[in-house]
């Protein structure tokens, strides 16, 4: 049995309805140019939160994506996101990260 999570928490913006990877990837490869700014082919922090607070604000309308808590979770959604650690996501660990759903 799972305890009930506290009210202040919401469920991460790629829990919506479930995609498969292949949508997921669909949606990568479309949308990441539009939120990779230097055009490198990964996105650093500041585009992936750019991304992630446009989902946050798509799946939970009342939440405040400029508060401490969602850029907390930002920082952490991007360490997770960050499978080489390397500082930048490319689109397959961001293919990846939503696919997993965590």
């Amino acid at each position: 049995f799972a305890p009930t999570p506290p009210p202040s928490s919401h469920p991460p913006p790629w829990r919506a309805p479930a995609a498969s990877p292949t949508q997921i990837a669909q949606i990568v490869e479309q949308e990441f140019p539009t939120y990779d700014g230097d055009k490198n082919g990964d996105l650093n922090e500041t585009e992936f939160g750019a991304w992630m607070k446009k989902l946050r604000a798509a799946t939970d309308p009342s939440a405040d994506v400029e508060s401490a808590e969602v850029k907390t979770w930002i920082g952490q959604a991007f360490a997770s996101a960050d499978g080489d650690k390397s500082g930048a996501v490319n689109k397959t660990e961001l293919t990846g990260f939503l696919s997993r759903g965590a």
